[in-house]
C-alpha cells in the first residue's frame, strides 16, 4: 500500500516533474517517473496530471472502468456500468471517469480511472503504464499495461470499417481473471460510443459487467 508524490523542479523552465512512490513503513520514497518538457507540452503535463489523480493509498481493481477501447489513443471517457454477481439478485450501478495520454509521438501511455458514484461508490482508483504495438502480424494492434495493485492487461484492437472497431482484453490481478470485449462506433471525428462486456472470475464468485461509455480523443 502506498501513495504517489509529485515534486516540481522550478530551476528549469518549463519545470521538470518528478514522481515518487511512497510505501507505508518506509522512510524514503522511490522515484518512479520523471516528466521532462517536450515540444508537445500538452501531453507531457497531462501524463503527470493523470498519474496524480489516478493513484491512491489503496489501489482497487476496476473492471467496469477501463474498456480496452480507451487504451489506443489519447482520450477522456465517461462510462456507465451495471454489474451482476452470480447467486445475487439485482445489479449494481456505477459511473467512472477515465483518461489516457500518450507521451509525445511515442507508443508509451499512462492511463488513469476513478469511480464517481452509483452503487459502486466513489474514489476507487486505477493507474497503469502501457505500451502499444501497431499492426501485430498484420492483424491487429496490441497494448500491454502494468497497473496498480498488481494488475496486468493485454488488449487487442482491430478496425472493422464504417467507423466501427472491436477490442478484446484480458486482465490478471492477483488470482482474479477478467475477460472483456468492446464494440465501438465513431460518432464524429473526436467522439465515439463504446458498448462493453466484462466477465470477472474471482475465486468461486463470477460477475458480469455491461458498460456504455463515451470517449473524446484529444
Amino acid at each position: 500500500m502506498g501513495f504517489l508524490e509529485a515534486r516540481v523542479e522550478l530551476s528549469t523552465f518549463p519545470p521538470v516533474i518528478h514522481l515518487f512512490l511512497s510505501q507505508i513503513g518506509t522512510s524514503q520514497p522511490a522515484p518512479c517517473l520523471v516528466l521532462y518538457p517536450t515540444p508537445n507540452m500538452k501531453h507531457t503535463y497531462t501524463l503527470g496530471f493523470l498519474t496524480l489523480i489516478a493513484a491512491s493509498a489503496s489501489a482497487v481493481a476496476l473492471p467496469t472502468v477501463v474498456a480496452p477501447s480507451t487504451q489506443f489513443a489519447s482520450n477522456v471517457s465517461l462510462t456507465y456500468s451495471q454489474e451482476s454477481t452470480a447467486s445475487v439478485s439485482g445489479h449494481q450501478n456505477g459511473w467512472a471517469l477515465g483518461a489516457t495520454a500518450y507521451l509525445g509521438s511515442s507508443d508509451i501511455f499512462v492511463q488513469g480511472a476513478t469511480s464517481v458514484g452509483g452503487d459502486l461508490g466513489n474514489g476507487q482508483d486505477l493507474v497503469q503504464l502501457g505500451y502499444r504495438f501497431k499492426n501485430v502480424g498484420g492483424i491487429a494492434d496490441a497494448a500491454l499495461a502494468i497497473g496498480s495493485d498488481e494488475r496486468y492487461t493485454l488488449s487487442l484492437h482491430r478496425a472493422l470499417g464504417n467507423g466501427f472497431g472491436a477490442w478484446l482484453t484480458y486482465v490478471r490481478q492477483h488470482n482474479d481473471d477478467q475477460y472483456g470485449a468492446t464494440i465501438s462506433k465513431s460518432l464524429t471525428h473526436d467522439y465515439s460510443l463504446d458498448l462493453s462486456y466484462t466477465r470477472v472470475e474471482v475465486s468461486n464468485v463470477n460477475s458480469d459487467v455491461w458498460g456504455l461509455g463515451v470517449r473524446r480523443k484529444f
